[in-house]
């Protein structure tokens, strides 16, 4: 019987007490078994910890409590403690279909041509537990370089890799922001993407989700400097598009807030 790839999700928590142990149940309760979970905690000042503790004595996995480093040091700390053939991640207010990381693992196992793979996702509202949108619509596959370039359209908490892909990357640059992004568009220029038709990765709409906690002009000026450090991977017209399209975003629509 051939022996399944292990697989290291990590999870780090920041102020998550309401919604940590949703999401790690997600991956405790997965259909596919041979996983490590790591959780990283960056310093929250509510009741994380607490509870990260009691469930990590419930069930054994991996956790570390640290002071506050920020998203990008604290995932490229924990990719490089994992062990696993192919690294997915997901933040503590979210959580997974239980089917996730199975139909992913198989999907990459029979593509020979990808170490990446994603999945559609479903938003709801915390609150309320209504379903707000399904996205992306048509989630692509194949060199798809070009249109992530354009735009973000795969949601982060869906993504699988390998972890060779990782360390050909050198992981998440800590110097940005945006660093879900920066790291889908330089995965594609390395490798074909494989996505999932299908909402296997729950994002839960709040009131602090950072996308909303921060200002139109600074989220404006963190997509100019991923784009622009990443220049040299397409063409100067296509750069300049994808600038624009982002200014007449955030700053003329959105009215730069």
């Amino acid at each position: 019987m051939t022996k399944t790839p292990l697989v290291s999700v990590i999870v780090p928590c920041y102020n998550h007490e309401k919604y940590v142990k949703k999401a790690l149940n997600s991956v405790l309760e997965q259909t596919y078994e041979n996983i490590e979970l790591i959780v990283i905690d960056d310093g929250s000042k509510d009741a994380s910890v607490v509870v990260l503790k009691e469930l990590q004595k419930l069930h054994g996995f991996q956790l570390e409590c640290q002071a506050n480093m920020g998203v990008c040091k604290t995932l490229n700390k924990a990719v490089r403690m994992s062990n696993g053939k192919y690294v997915a991640i997901l933040a503590s207010d979210d959580y997974w279909d239980i089917t996730k990381i199975e139909k992913q693992v198989a999907l990459l196992e029979q593509s020979s041509n990808s170490e990446f793979c994603f999945t559609q996702a479903l938003e709801f509202d915390s609150e309320s537990g209504n379903k707000l949108r399904i996205f992306p619509q048509n989630p692509l596959s194949g060199n798809i370089l070009k249109n992530v370039f354009f735009r973000q359209h795969v949601p982060a908490g869906s993504i699988m890799f390998t972890r060779e892909l990782f360390n050909s990357l050198g992981g998440f640059d800590e110097a940005l922001k945006e660093e879900d992004w920066d790291f889908v568009i330089r995965s594609a220029s390395k490798t074909d993407f494989v996505s999932i038709k299908e909402a296997l990765f729950y994002y839960r709409s709040h009131a602090t989700n950072i996308m909303k906690t921060r200002g139109r002009k600074e989220i404006f000026k963190q997509k100019v400097l991923l784009l622009t450090k990443n220049f040299d991977l397409v063409s100067p017209f296509r750069w300049y598009m994808s600038i624009s399209i982002h200014f007449m975003y955030d700053i003329i629509l959105k009215r730069g807030k």
